[in-house]
């Protein structure tokens, strides 16, 4: 009785579930798998054991060899776990270090038992940087990697294989987990829990464990198959998922080597073979494949090498004030992006990029902000292999393009940039026909345009509120988003209609040109604010001598494609409404200058296209409106009746992306 209230007086404090439960998981298996033991124990006794013994030493050479080179080739994808791990835990350390460490660690960890607690002492000795929280993270990644990538490779090996008949729900659920686990890494690559948020691996890395979980287990198999006597007629195809199923058992019991479960598996599982031969092979793997290797990890780990952190490696970092001048001398103003928190900044020695993490992919948005091209690739290529992605250049100049393709990348015209010279900008001409039309209905409206010099920021939130309203959540990546800290290094420009703000425009601005960015208009707008307010950059933009002026990116025309591409690129226009995009810009008369994007196969080239889109489309959250208060606003003036000639009110710029499935390279 006093056993019974004492217990129920700790479960009601919590103190039962805090303190016994991981005891308990931990006791349990270990206890099963004792109790596996001891039945192998029972068993081997009515064995032969000099029969046993003899199959030991019947092995040959060329046994030994070949299943040695076959324990060889599962150890390498082993200790490329760790290289994995290490890169998405951003350690530091290189792939040859980490797999290093890996080996020998995994070596121990698996004849010794305990896995995750002796993987993490024995990576701590070699990698004394790290620290023990870090490297018991990195042990526990590998083990719980290591078993998501063994149940499905377990569960497709018995459903395409010659596997023993398991229910189908134990089968279906480790394949339903990973399509589950790949949705929700490509569309939420960060997920947030009580507040904390938790970067899920990448597809790369998913894609690179799963292999690696098929090469070690499939070698492993293979090493255990080639030490079978002659007598022993078991196909690979057989052997292969009957191991796998042991191997989960010996892994679960948590028993040095698996020893018990592991054996009671396979002998249950090939009723037909006689146990002594059964038992005697797998004695042999023991000694070849545990034993061994156990041995030369404890050498190693006697008097480890210092595994130091890699040195002179590319690194991301947000934007900084000692970034103005580089930015100031971009050939692209819209490297301006890198004020905006969802893009970085890449350097590695004389290169810098600005790079935006889309999640499965890093992306160089435009061209090098300084250095060379090939520098910037092969930075780029470095930084994305240590980050567990692919990579890409996305609205490149013909200049870089011509580069990356150099550099065995694959080119897609994506966009056409449309670019106009101020100083050559005559609105008294023919072609401007339509701009004159706009610009005389935004006069006759009262629009009146202001070149910004103190921000409204108030009246600015409540048009930014309205645009939302009608036109939805802000975009992402390649699209600025409203917020004070962002609007304040940039120059602006409002449009009043008696009194009250109708709309604004932000352009970014550097050295070289200008570019257009936000565009900003109450649905009440007059036809033609959007027209005037750009206008009346172009010519200030004239007043200082400026040569070039960028309306940012259209979308890339469907003309040179046929057949399903072109359907699809038109289908692209109409959903995103690039026809009206279109439209508006071309009233100003751009020269039109293709934009490419660049990757190293077809197959990246969609990965990292489908990823932007969805960054696009769907941001991970609203960018910081700052600190904007009041933001009650009276409702600009009502605007006149409609031109029935005039076109349809033009949607503002950042409505859309360039993301079209584009013409094939021109170049």
């Amino acid at each position: 009785m006093k056993v019974s209230r004492l217990a129920t007086r700790m479960t009601m404090r919590g103190r039962w579930p805090n303190r016994l439960l991981p005891v308990l998981k931990q006791i349990l298996p270990l206890s099963l798998g004792l109790l596996c033991m001891w039945i192998l124990a029972h068993r081997m006794s009515d064995m032969d054991t000099g029969h046993i013994l003899s199959v030991l030493t019947q092995v040959t050479l060329p046994q030994w060899l070949a299943a040695a080179g076959a324990t060889t080739l599962s150890f390498w994808a082993v200790g490329r776990y760790d290289a994995v791990v290490h890169r998405h835990w951003r350690t530091g350390f290189s792939g040859k270090s980490a797999a290093f460490a890996g080996v020998n660690s995994i070596a121990l960890a698996q004849t010794l038992g305990l896995g995750v607690l002796t993987g993490a002492l024995a990576r701590w000795r070699m990698m004394p940087d790290l620290s023990l929280a870090m490297a018991t993270k990195i042990s526990a990644t590998v083990a719980v990697s290591f078993l998501a990538g063994w149940s499905v490779i377990t569960a497709l090996a018995i459903f395409l294989l010659d596997g023993p008949a398991l229910p189908v729900i134990l089968i279906a659920a480790p394949l339903i987990l990973f399509m589950l686990l790949i949705f929700m890494a490509f569309m939420h690559p960060i997920i947030t829990i009580r507040g904390r948020n938790f970067t899920l691996p990448s597809l790369t890395a998913i894609g690179a464990i799963t292999l690696l979980t098929l090469i070690d287990t499939a070698a492993a198999a293979a090493a255990l198959q080639l030490l079978l006597p002659a007598s022993l007629d078991i196909p690979f195809q057989t052997m292969f998922p009957v191991f796998l199923i042991a191997l989960g058992a010996a892994l679960i019991s948590g028993t040095p080597g698996g020893v018990g479960p592991f054996e009671l598996t396979m002998l249950a599982l090939l009723p037909a073979t006689p146990a002594p031969d059964l038992i005697g092979a797998i004695l042999a793997f023991r000694i070849l494949y545990y034993a061994i290797p156990a041995v030369m990890a404890l050498i190693v780990l006697a008097r480890p090498p210092r595994l130091a952190r890699a040195t002179n490696r590319p690194r991301l970092t947000p934007y900084q004030i000692g970034d103005n001048a580089a930015l100031h001398r971009a050939n692209r103003a819209e490297t301006g992006l890198a004020l905006f928190g969802e893009t970085r900044i890449m350097r590695n020695q004389d290169s810098a990029l600005l790079v935006f993490d889309s999640g499965q992919s890093l992306n160089q948005f435009f061209d090098p902000i300084q250095g060379t091209t090939s520098t910037a690739i092969s930075s780029l290529k470095t930084l994305s292999k240590q980050h567990n992605k692919l990579y890409s250049l996305y609205k490149c100049t013909p200049k870089v393009a011509v580069c990356a393709r150099h550099h065995g990348l694959r080119l897609l015209h994506i966009a056409d940039e449309a670019v106009l010279d101020p100083s050559r900008f005559c609105l008294n001409t023919p072609p401007y026909r339509q701009l004159r039309r706009k610009l005389r209905h935004a006069e006759k409206s009262a629009i009146e345009i202001e070149h910004a010099k103190s921000l409204p920021l108030p009246e600015m939130a409540v048009i930014d509120d309205a645009w939302i309203a009608r036109h939805g959540r802000a975009r992402g990546a390649t699209m600025g988003r409203f917020s004070p800290e962002y609007l304040a290094a940039q120059r602006v420009y409002l449009a009043w209609q008696g009194g009250a703000l109708v709309g604004f425009i932000s352009l970014h601005i550097n050295a070289n040109e200008i570019c257009l960015d936000l565009m900003r208009a109450h649905p009440n707008a007059p036809d033609g604010t959007m027209h005037a307010l750009v206008y009346a950059a172009i010519t200030t933009a004239a007043n200082e001598n400026r040569t070039r002026f960028s309306l940012a990116a259209l979308p890339a025309r469907p003309t040179r494609a046929k057949g399903l591409e072109k359907w699809l690129r038109r289908a692209a226009l109409r959903h995103d409404g690039g026809r009206g995009l279109i439209q508006f810009k071309t009233c100003f008369k751009p020269r039109l200058q293709p934009l490419y994007m660049a990757a190293p196969s077809w197959t990246s080239m969609i990965i990292s296209l489908a990823d932007l889109a969805r960054a696009v489309h769907f941001p991970p959250g609203d960018a910081p409106m700052g600190n904007v208060k009041n933001r009650s606003y009276s409702p600009p003036l009502s605007s006149p009746a409609p031109d029935p000639h005039a076109s349809p009110h033009t949607p503002p710029h950042n409505d859309y992306d360039n993301l079209e499935i584009a013409p094939r390279a021109n170049l």
